[in-house]
């Protein structure tokens, strides 16, 4: 059963889950040549939780192989070589993440994300995301929440206007905005980022989900300009109202090496405000 340590000096927390390595397609590649996301395989899943459509254009299910307790996946399509991008009902997928975070309301933090491309950490390459509900808050999302709390005003709200000022914002459309962090990690990122002032993806109204849906889309496509892999990383920040989340679309042009391993600080090759002109 999946198990939570600590570092043994920071005491920050570890997943610890010996078992998804027993998987049949742990390290790349489906079950026996046979997609277990695809229609007419489903007995090959656990049994679902929610469905959109009928035949399905969208399945919710437990994780085969969970990380934590509750660990889902959403496929977002039948089609196995589909495309976020070219998806016809992209705002039915966000509501769909939307409901599911919902679901998880005790949850200390709710991670979902995409791994796009094997370059990305996808072990099945038919389209899907996955949501995770964690009994703790990641280091990482702690310190930002901490940083929201500290300030008499939103600083990624401030940060907005001097995107747009330095040229760093790619678009804005739906309600969101869409810009090259000036504080990149990695080459051509991009956070896709509401307008109005937001602390997790259950506050928004229909219009800014079918807004974000279009977002996410034109991002995939961008990403997809630039590499094959890529990461969506969803950041809500759960108790803290003076935060406001924002949705990461990170293409992978590179592993992680020994300084970023030994570090945890990141090195980007690419100037925010070229990327930016590209992403566009």
């Amino acid at each position: 059963m999946p198990a939570l340590r600590r570092h043994i000096i920071t005491g920050d927390p570890i997943l610890f889950a010996p078992e998804r390595a027993g998987r049949p397609n742990a390290f790349g590649g489906e079950e026996n040549g046979v997609c277990p996301f695809c229609p007419d395989n489903e007995t090959m899943t656990p049994p679902e939780i929610e469905r959109a459509g009928e035949p399905w254009r969208i399945r919710v299910f437990p994780n085969k192989y969970p990380a934590v307790t509750g660990h889902e996946v959403v496929v977002e399509s039948p089609g196995h070589r589909a495309t976020f991008e070219a998806l016809a009902w992209p705002d039915e997928v966000v509501a769909t993440y939307v409901r599911r975070y919902r679901a998880h309301g005790d949850a200390a933090f709710i991670a979902l994300f995409t791994n796009h491309g094997r370059g990305a950490g996808a072990s099945i390459n038919h389209l899907h995301s996955q949501l995770m509900p964690l009994p703790f808050v990641p280091p990482r999302v702690e310190r930002e929440r901490a940083a929201f709390g500290s300030g008499a005003k939103c600083p990624l709200c401030l940060e907005i206007g001097r995107h747009r000022d330095e040229g760093l914002v790619i678009e804005e459309s739906g309600g969101f905005v869409r810009l090259a962090p000036s504080g990149s990690s990695h080459a051509y990122e991009q956070w896709i980022v509401p307008l109005r002032h937001q602390a997790e993806i259950i506050a928004m109204d229909d219009g800014e989900i079918a807004g974000l849906g279009t977002a996410l889309q034109r991002a995939a496509r961008a990403a997809g300009s630039v590499s094959r892999s890529h990461n969506v990383v969803f950041v809500s920040f759960r108790g803290e109202a003076r935060a406001h989340f924002y949705v990461m679309v990170i293409p992978r042009l590179a592993a992680l090496a020994g300084f970023e391993l030994g570090t945890g600080t990141f090195i980007d090759m690419m100037d925010p405000a070229a990327a930016a002109r590209v992403l566009r």
